[in-house]
């Protein structure tokens, strides 16, 4: 943690190693290409790149989709590495409730795929001076390295307040990792997915985001995500996935939601 810390202060992001096993990435890298053609095959729409994206090669699936089909999607939510890391930067919350899940999803960069451009995970109206809104990780399930399209950072510009332009070709250099670490950032970092000028290799990542209570996350899991999956989750999950009718310190009884739902409520105080 020593070592997190002061690579985020000093450079933007930080790498931790061996989160989970190989073995595990490994699963979880061939269950998602699975899903992938899954979702391909009933529509290619599903999983092809955002707006961020510079062609069509890479693969995206929604964390709304990725929870409902296995448990590790849902386990890795509420994972001690992110959720330390989290308290410590984003710091205590009106009442202490838990915070959100921002945003959720996997990206797959294929042979060929162009440089994503480098950018930052924030809105641009949050000026840059009032610190980090969401603190971000990316789970490898592939080597993460400059060939197969690492995620590329801008080192140091965590420390800068002049606003991203998309014209600016940005020094970055990749963030290189093995398979089941994971790349620890803000949104205040500059960077993105690099070009995949490999032949054959993939480079597949897990992206999450985590937020406080009161900003508005761009997943609403209660209304995406199967109840079924979610009837042994923990109340940390549950928190972290807004399955609460309170927001700093104001409820809202969810009266209409389907009972289902209803059932899986849970108060927002933070217990971890």
């Amino acid at each position: 943690m020593d070592q997190i810390r002061a690579d985020l202060g000093r450079a933007g992001y930080a790498i931790a190693a061996e989160v989970i096993t190989p073995q595990k990435a490994k699963e979880m890298r061939n269950f998602l290409a699975d899903e992938i053609a899954r979702l391909e095959a009933i529509d290619v729409d599903n999983v092809r790149g955002f707006y961020t994206d510079n062609d069509d090669r890479n693969r995206r699936v929604s964390g709304a989709e990725l929870v409902n089909r296995h448990p590790f999607f849902r386990d890795i939510l509420e994972h001690e590495l992110p959720l330390g890391i989290t308290k410590e930067i984003l710091g205590p919350q009106t009442h202490d409730e838990s915070y959100l899940i921002h945003s959720y999803g996997a990206n797959v960069t294929r042979p060929g795929s162009a440089q994503q451009g480098i950018h930052r995970d924030r809105g641009g109206n949050v000026p840059l001076s009032a610190g980090a809104a969401q603190t971000r990780f990316i789970w490898c399930l592939d080597d993460f390295v400059e060939e197969n399209g690492a995620t590329r950072v801008v080192p140091g510009s965590h420390l800068d307040t002049e606003p991203q332009s998309w014209s600016v070709q940005y020094e970055s250099v990749a963030a290189e990792a093995p398979a089941g670490s994971v790349l620890i950032y803000t949104d205040l970092l500059l960077h993105g997915t690099g070009a995949n000028v490999s032949s054959n290799l993939e480079r597949a990542g897990v992206i999450i985001g985590y937020c406080p209570p009161w900003w508005k996350p761009m997943i609403q899991f209660p209304m995406t995500t199967d109840p079924a999956a979610m009837q042994d989750s923990s109340k940390t999950l549950r928190q972290l996935m807004g399955y609460s009718s309170v927001a700093i310190g104001f409820d809202e009884p969810w009266t209409f939601a389907p009972q289902a739902v209803k059932d899986l409520l849970v108060t927002p105080e933070m217990e971890w």
